[in-house]
């Protein structure tokens, strides 16, 4: 095989005898490196490609300047750079996978992949052996074969795919204990860290079937079409992305939202927080005041375990014979003081004015 290449090279080509040069930037070889032949590449962002080859006792090392596409391009020849040696290596970087090399021998070639340095530490497979009719040289991530009777030349991956890695589990909690008095303890090893990111969980209490129910950022509640009214509970939680209790001596369930329910949730949620409610938009927008009277059927008050509960009553100026009117609902919690944040690891994500979390719904006509 004959390729005709242009070759930029942003220096000469140095060599050293006897010295091992190391290629830092360097993030992957040719396979096999022996013979004529030559490779290409595409650069990893970056304005020059290094490069090292140890061909015996004889290292060469150079940069290459990409082209217009990003692309490098070299050929041994070209560069004095042929390899004979038992001992050889070519290392390249940074470029992207996908690139590839050649090797030419006699009247026959091969082509392979450059290999990815940080796989060929990889198990590799055990390349069956065909016999005497062929030569059989392992190098980096691939096996050279080149039938003796013909001089053909093929080149064998050998590098062995892994299985995927088990997905770490997140900080939390683990649990023991009998299945009616379970126990909780921290997780704090081997294990994945969040983003210290939270959710404002409302819920309401399903009318049928008296379950909790979780009403969705965005989501909507129906006023109650007569006297009463629908309490709705609110409070913050961690988003679920791993975290563990700071406190040694706390509880374990601080924080983690699949524990808001009625019999624990004033265990597991967080300390130290305060709540604002608006209800409306733009101009209309109104905050309510804790504990105070109601705007359009909307009131809330705090219930002294670190939650709050808006209460929506029936409401004819919004809802009657003549009126249909939505009324927006936006609840926002504030940690007031930085060193609530880290009750839990990684600490709570807080805004310059302290706010840890937000959520809306709609109030909507029966």
């Amino acid at each position: 095989m004959h390729l005709t290449i242009a070759l930029v090279l942003c220096a000469i080509p140095a060599m050293v005898f006897g010295q091992i040069v190391s290629c830092e930037a360097c993030t992957h070889d040719v396979s096999i490196y022996m013979g004529d032949g030559g490779l290409i590449a595409e650069a990893d962002g970056v304005d020059e490609v290094t490069w090292v080859a140890t061909c015996g006792d004889v290292t060469h090392h150079g940069e290459l300047e990409p082209d217009n596409d990003g692309v490098v391009m070299m050929q041994f020849t070209d560069s004095g750079l042929v390899c004979n040696a038992e001992t050889s290596r070519f290392q390249i970087g940074p470029v992207e996978d996908g690139g590839w090399f050649w090797i030419t021998r006699d009247t026959d070639s091969a082509v392979g992949p450059l290999v990815n340095q940080d796989v060929l530490d990889n198990a590799r497979a055990g390349i069956a052996n065909p016999g005497p009719g062929v030569t059989m040289k392992r190098g980096r991530g691939a096996v050279l074969l080149r039938e003796k009777s013909t001089g053909r030349l093929s080149l064998l991956p050998d590098i062995l795919p892994e299985p995927p890695m088990a997905a770490l589990r997140t900080c939390g909690y683990d649990t023991g204990g009998p299945a009616a008095a379970p126990t909780y303890t921290r997780r704090l090893a081997d294990c994945a860290l969040g983003d210290g990111g939270t959710l404002v969980v409302a819920t309401v209490t399903g009318y049928y079937t008296g379950k909790t129910v979780v009403i969705p950022d965005g989501g909507a509640v129906t006023r109650p079409a007569g006297i009463g009214e629908i309490p709705v509970e609110a409070d913050l939680w961690m988003n679920g992305s791993g975290h563990f209790t700071t406190d040694a001596a706390g509880s374990a369930t601080l924080g983690h939202p699949e524990f808001a329910a009625p019999a624990t949730r004033h265990v597991g949620r967080l300390d130290g927080v305060t709540y604002t409610v608006k209800v409306g938009t733009g101009p209309a927008e109104e905050t309510l005041a804790d504990g105070g009277g109601t705007t359009g059927g909307v009131g809330y008050f705090s219930d002294g375990t670190g939650a709050i509960v808006i209460r929506i009553a029936a409401e004819g100026v919004y809802c009657g014979e003549t009126a249909a009117f939505s009324l927006p609902v936006t609840v926002t919690a504030i940690m007031p003081d930085a060193t609530d944040a880290d009750q839990v690891t990684p600490a709570v994500k807080r805004s310059a004015a302290g706010v840890v979390g937000r959520m809306s719904f709609t109030v909507v006509c029966p």
